[in-house]
């Protein structure tokens, strides 16, 4: 199966420009809480995450994963060039640096599909009032999707390092809130979260390049911190795993014979600042508050 290399210089490049954000604190816990649970609450301010069993049934689970299907086979036609990255009717989709040599088509091939939280099922998950309820009383009354992304982890497909979401988010406030879907079972073999629990409190982190030989693009690791109280998120389908953006946290190899899937969106406060050029993986959506007049 083809590969494609990522030089050093280019992960150093990118590493650097992710350490720009190091140092950065976030705001502090949440006080009056609307909706959360109390055991939410702590879970929030002690932890760094809130875990919803059982938020979204299988069936729509599986919608979701027929749907992404469909799109990575519509912008990715068989016998289309090599390409680390593809990208059609506003989606990005990419490639494994490192793909599985037992591949048989394009999506046992791909790592990420980007952009996806503006139409159909996937854009009604973001509307769902609980979801919005909490997110309410994380961000405040304004609430934006920012980013969306759909996780495939093939089998055999490396885990990514130790990590902040915000080191990647060069925002002018935060906290953001990332909303794992698992769409699939997530089992310590096929490549489950996992988390570090109360690491939300500390400041970004320096992330260093990802070493390992055919790393995807964009994977940094963070080195300067005892990970020995790291929690694996085992999850079923269907569950809901949202945390805060300084949280750290990585994922394991998937050593199963079979891919685990999940939908993960990113949501911040309307109006956030994301300087003079965003991320062409961005897509600012308005979930809940003055946004939605705009």
């Amino acid at each position: 199966m083809k590969r494609e290399e990522v030089s050093e210089e280019s992960k150093k490049e990118f590493s650097d420009k992710v350490n720009e954000q190091a140092g950065r604190t976030s705001k502090g816990i949440v006080l009056s809480p609307k909706s959360m649970s109390q055991a939410q609450l702590m879970s929030w301010n002690n932890d760094g995450y809130i875990l919803i069993p059982n938020f979204l049934n299988e069936e729509d689970c599986d919608e979701m994963d027929k749907e992404v299907l469909k799109i990575i086979n519509n912008i990715i036609p068989e016998g289309s060039a090599f390409s680390h990255a593809y990208a059609g009717d506003g989606h990005i989709a990419i490639r494994e640096m490192k793909p599985s040599p037992n591949a048989k088509r394009i999506e046992d091939e791909i790592s990420k599909l980007f952009r996806i939280h503006s139409k159909g099922v996937f854009n009604d998950f973001i509307h769902k009032k609980l979801l919005g309820d909490i997110l309410e009383d994380i961000l405040g009354p304004d609430v934006d999707c920012f980013l969306s992304q759909y996780i495939f982890k093939n089998p055999g497909a490396w885990g990514q390092p130790w990590h902040q979401d915000s080191s990647y988010f060069p925002f002018d406030r935060e906290p953001q809130v990332a909303a794992w879907l698992a769409t699939s079972e997530a089992t310590l073999e096929n490549g489950c979260l996992v988390v570090l629990p109360g690491s939300h409190k500390e400041s970004l982190h320096e992330h260093l390049p990802d070493e390992r030989e055919g790393s995807n693009y964009g994977y940094t690791e963070i080195k300067d911190h005892d990970f020995s109280k790291e929690i694996p998120m085992t999850l079923s389908k269907g569950d809901l795993l949202l945390f805060h953006s300084f949280l750290m946290h990585k994922s394991y190899d998937n050593n199963s014979n079979f891919r685990r899937t999940a939908m993960v969106y990113h949501f911040a406060e309307t109006g956030t600042n994301f300087g003079d050029i965003d991320s062409p993986t961005n897509e600012w959506i308005s979930i809940r508050g003055k946004g939605l007049n705009d």
